[in-house]
């Protein structure tokens, strides 16, 4: 008789609840847009919205958040990450060394991530799974790159939302204290363009979409590599799930029974297979 290994479990668990706020299918922008109290904020509550228009205008400096450009979280990072910078480069040397050596393209991966660069990391991991096609590991850790991607593109997308509602509106510092006439609060945002902003917005929500589809996929082949785990469909299905993928959420909780119809986590399996099947008819 199959047993779970709960740890497993709980561990893809938390690398699937990494994304805050993953789509549904159908309801992606609804989903977000619900969020969107700036504009109430601002009619009711002008200092706390003062107050979170200069965090948010904060954020965008520090961190260089729809700029493309280089904020000074950029510059902090570069002079705290002196170390991985150096891993990167030793490991890069490698690569070009030893290009068809899939150790060498992991420990690459890891500095990326170490640096915080997600894309190149995802990069570095494609390039091993592409090396050592047999590892599932491999394959887990590049899902688990996908959802790192896919949260910060939501992150992303919520920025150029705070963007959106605060551009092109009379700004509430300007009914603040002044020296000489002119208000001591700018408002942080005021040069924001609308325009730019729904586009930031609309760019990043695509590209969350694309990373959650990547990190399922890239799950499914963890599964294929290892189709008698009950583990594993267990970890596919609530990927699935966070990702919005109902369907591939249904077929893994459904294979998961098969492998393990009497394992302690059964009942709760099939609750919630009961409820995306529900869904499913719904939709």
């Amino acid at each position: 008789m199959a047993r779970i290994d709960k740890r497993r479990a709980t561990g893809a668990k938390q690398d699937a609840r990494r994304v805050t706020s993953a789509p549904r299918r159908g309801s992606t922008s609804a989903a977000i847009e619900d969020t969107m109290f700036f504009p109430r904020l601002r009619r009711h509550t002008k200092w706390m919205f003062v107050l979170l228009a200069l965090v948010f205008g904060l954020g965008f400096v520090l961190f260089g958040v729809g700029a493309g450009g280089t904020g000074l979280g950029n510059l902090f990072q570069g002079h705290q990450s002196g170390g991985s910078s150096g891993s990167v480069k030793s490991a890069l040397a490698e690569t070009r060394k030893h290009p068809g050596a899939a150790a060498g393209w992991a420990t690459l991966a890891d500095a990326y991530r170490t640096r915080g660069d997600t894309d190149q990391a995802i990069a570095a991991q494609t390039r091993y799974t592409q090396l050592a096609p047999k590892d599932p590991d491999g394959f887990r850790t590049l899902a688990s790159d996908y959802f790192e991607q896919a949260r910060q593109q939501a992150a992303l997308a919520q920025s150029s939302q705070v963007s959106t509602a605060y551009s092109g509106s009379i700004s509430p510092a300007g009914d603040g204290p002044t020296v000489d006439g002119k208000p001591i609060f700018a408002s942080p945002l005021a040069n924001v363009s609308p325009t730019e902003a729904a586009s930031a917005y609309e760019t990043a929500l695509q590209a969350q979409s694309t990373a959650l589809g990547n990190a399922v996929s890239t799950y499914q082949k963890v599964a294929a590599l290892t189709p008698d785990d009950p583990n594993v469909q267990v970890e596919l299905g609530s990927n699935a799930v966070q990702a919005g993928n109902t369907a591939v959420a249904v077929a893994a909780f459904k294979r998961f029974l098969v492998l393990a119809p009497d394992s302690s986590d059964a009942p709760l399996i099939r609750q919630q297979l009961k409820q995306l099947e529900k869904q499913q008819t719904s939709s």
